[in-house]
C-alpha cells in the first residue's frame, strides 16, 4: 500500500515537499513531512500551483465532490500535464523495479528459513506493492 501512498502524494499540487524515508529493512515510507533519515524528492516546480496542506495526511476519493471548480482556479496545459505524467510513470516504474530486487531478496530469506512467519509476510506485503505499483503504472500509461 505504499505504491498506494505515493501515488496520492505524487498526485498533491507539485510545490509540496515529498520526502522518501528507507527503513533498515528496505521499507520505503513517503510524506509530505521531513523526518530523520528522510530525503527529500525533487519532483521539480510547477508554474500555478498551490501548496498543499503540511498536516501529513493523504485523503483519496474517487468522484465529484459536488463543488464546482472556480473560474480562479489555476488550469494546466496538456504539455505541462503531460510532463508531469511522464515524471509519475519514471518514479513509478523506478519504484517498481527496487520493489522487484526487494522481492527477490525476501524470497531468497524466505527459501532459507521456510518456517519464518515474518519472512512469509515481508515476501506477501513486497508482491502486494508490486501489484499496486503495476495498477498504477498501468493507470497512468
Amino acid at each position: 500500500m505504499k505504491r498506494l501512498a505515493l501515488a496520492l502524494l505524487l498526485a498533491l499540487p507539485a510545490q509540496a515537499e515529498i520526502y522518501k524515508h528507507v527503513d533498515s529493512e528496505g521499507r520505503v515510507t513517503y510524506s509530505n513531512i521531513p523526518s530523520k533519515g528522510a530525503k527529500k524528492l525533487d519532483l521539480g516546480d510547477v508554474p500555478g500551483a498551490i501548496p498543499a496542506p503540511r498536516n501529513g495526511v493523504v485523503r483519496s476519493g474517487g468522484g465529484s465532490s459536488g463543488n464546482a471548480t472556480p473560474s480562479s482556479f489555476p488550469r494546466v496545459d496538456v504539455a505541462t500535464q503531460r510532463s508531469r505524467d511522464q515524471t509519475k510513470l519514471q518514479i513509478l516504474r523506478d519504484e517498481l523495479g527496487s520493489e522487484q530486487k526487494l522481492l527477490d531478496s525476501a524470497r531468497q530469506k524466505l527459501a532459507a528459513t521456510p518456517a519464518d512467519a515474518r519472512q512469509r509476510d515481508n515476501v506477501t506485503m513486497h508482491e502486494k506493492n508490486i501489484e499496486a505499483l503495476q495498477k498504477e503504472i498501468a493507470r497512468v500509461q
